[in-house]
């Protein structure tokens, strides 16, 4: 009986806790993580990959016309060295 009773109060302690962190009432407004500056390029284009150039060319015409190291929105740039979709030459 007593084993029976603190094995009842481990699990509503538990369910308990459970409830208090998984409540979603918290009043912090969510954060935005992106660049309001993206949205002309990516409502013109889209989020541009390597893959939809096709070459290497195209890629960093598109990059610098993008702004280019500076302004890596698409993140054509990985290794950070002002040449894009290296894989494609």
């Amino acid at each position: 009986m007593k084993n029976g009773i603190i094995t009842g109060a481990i699990v509503l302690a538990g369910l308990g806790g459970y409830a208090l962190y998984n409540n979603n009432s918290n009043s912090n407004p969510p954060v935005r993580n992106d660049d309001p500056k993206t949205e002309r390029s990516f409502s013109e284009y889209g989020d541009k990959d390597c893959a939809d150039f096709s070459s290497q060319g195209e890629a960093q015409d598109f990059f610098e016309k993008e702004g280019g190291p500076a302004e890596d929105f698409h993140n054509l740039d990985r290794d950070g060295d002002g040449i894009v979709c290296e894989s494609l030459k």
